[in-house]
């Protein structure tokens, strides 16, 4: 997989026919793998490759930064994912001055330009482009038409009767709605982080825990949540329980939220030392965050908790 900044680079270096699925794909939920699926078949038929053309920043954080939604997922792990779902490029180009003051009538003319090879387009039926969003999915069909490019308007997929969104799954995350994320992403919620030094208080009331690095924009609900924690160095998968949040049983005034960890099953603690890099899925959301009268109290909890995730993940 090639993974270009510059959507010049790109076009300068590939000269095979190019089919470009168009999104900001910010979590790559369902949606927009109808669309990443249209780009392959298309760029299948045509004997060329499949691109994803996004951006690293929602381009709501340069028109308006004020009101830019928070990411589901870095840069990084965008491009990864596309790959996942089997994109043979992508173009993490910054949205800018220029592509904010082209206008939808020249859209097609600053792509062909660029990208003489490009020979389809794959967007859902919500799609927007141009300056001040002027174009919609219907004119890029006629804008396509003229240049010779084959353009695919693929369906919203829905859940119920809405459309599966980015911004349904953002409110759904805050919401604690684990189960419903997960539904709509297509894929269970993952964290990824590495381990960090910690105080040891879980090992000190007989919880042990991890603590991750992870600071995600998009923050899900504060509390509990049953998951597999995998190990990336070594390949390991195991049961976990996972707190997020502000800690306030033990900790007055955080500033930030954290991750910790507990691990369900007996493990190699070697293997998980600081520094090992760690994915997390969220699986079941068990409770919200809550301040507890003593340790103790919390303690007992903790152990409520972890009975809780043990029987839902079907751990004797």
């Amino acid at each position: 997989m090639g993974i270009f900044s510059s959507i010049e680079q790109f076009g300068e270096k590939f000269t095979r026919p190019v089919n470009l699925a168009l999104g900001m794909f910010d979590g790559v939920h369902l949606g927009h793998q109808q669309v990443l699926t249209a780009s392959q078949d298309h760029a299948r038929d045509i004997n060329g490759v499949s691109v994803a053309f996004t951006f690293p920043l929602h381009p709501a954080s340069f028109l308006r930064p004020e009101s830019a939604p928070p990411l589901l997922m870095n840069a990084e792990q965008k491009a990864r994912m596309l790959h996942s779902y089997g994109m043979n490029h992508v173009i993490l180009r910054d949205f800018d001055d220029e592509l904010a003051h082209v206008s939808s009538s020249d859209f097609g003319v600053f792509l062909k330009e660029r990208i003489p090879s490009v020979e389809g387009l794959s967007v859902g039926q919500n799609f927007r482009f141009g300056k001040g969003r002027e174009g919609d999915s219907s004119f890029l069909q006629e804008v396509g038409e003229k240049m010779g490019m084959h353009v695919q308007v693929v369906n919203s997929k829905n859940m119920g009767e809405v459309a599966v969104s980015s911004s349904r799954i953002r409110e759904a995350l805050i919401a604690g709605q684990i189960e419903s994320v997960n539904q709509m992403l297509g894929r269970n919620y993952r964290i990824y982080g590495s381990v960090l030094p910690g105080k040891k208080m879980g090992r000190s009331i007989g919880f042990p825990t991890m603590n991750l690095d992870w600071s995600p924009e998009a923050r899900p609900a504060y509390g509990v949540y049953a998951g597999q924690v995998k190990n990336l160095n070594k390949g390991v998968v195991l049961p976990a329980v996972a707190n997020y949040g502000m800690r306030p049983t033990v900790e007055d005034g955080a500033d930030l939220p954290k991750l910790e960890i507990h691990i369900l099953e007996d493990l190699d603690e070697r293997d998980w030392g600081y520094d090992a890099e760690v994915e997390m899925s969220l699986e079941i959301f068990i409770r919200s965050e809550s301040k507890f009268s003593s340790v103790e109290e919390l303690t007992d909890q903790i152990s409520k908790d972890i009975n809780k995730a043990k029987t839902l993940l079907s751990i004797p």
